[in-house]
């Protein structure tokens, strides 16, 4: 029994890597298109001004509830789209999945600038700290390793193919 436990473990521990590997290298994409668009239009830089400042200067237990929002908003719309999924409709399905990053991406802007205010609530601290060690696990599992070894290799390959055409 305890084999099989281990073996449960090891596939459940290999199957959040594969969906990690995915959704960082997804978010990092979309992450840097997002930016390099925004960085197109000029009156964005004053907007982003104006929201920094305003979440610095922000009670941090309302920007925790913020952040909390957006973080159920995202998990809500994740919910509803494999809802839609269920029924068979997959154009609402992929709308809405595309659409339940929208609220993680703020999400994201509004903790960069508010990681350090927020990391002084104790169970937030222990909760951040705790995830931040689960994905550093994550990372060295075997299988993020050989994925990340043959994603390099890949991306050799194609550079070298590029290059010689």
């Amino acid at each position: 029994m305890n084999r099989f436990i281990r073996n449960l473990y090891r596939f459940f521990i290999n199957i959040v890597a594969v969906l990690y590997l995915v959704f960082d290298e997804v978010f990092i994409y979309v992450s840097d298109k997002l930016e390099k668009i925004l960085d197109l239009i000029p009156s964005i830089e004053n907007i982003r001004n104006y929201l920094v400042d305003r979440i610095c200067n922000m009670n941090k237990y309302i920007v925790l509830f913020i952040l909390l929002s957006f973080l159920v908003s995202s998990e809500l719309l994740g919910i509803l789209s494999f809802t839609m999924l269920s029924k068979g409709l997959m154009i609402p399905f992929i709308v809405l999945y595309i659409f339940k990053f929208l609220p993680f991406f703020v999400m994201n802007f509004i903790f960069k600038y508010a990681k350090d205010e927020l990391l002084t609530i104790g169970w937030f601290s222990f909760c951040y700290f705790k995830f931040v060690n689960f994905v550093n696990y994550l990372k060295q599992t075997e299988i993020v390793q050989k994925t990340k070894e043959l994603k390099d290799y890949l991306k050799t390959k194609v550079k070298y193919k590029n290059e010689t055409f």
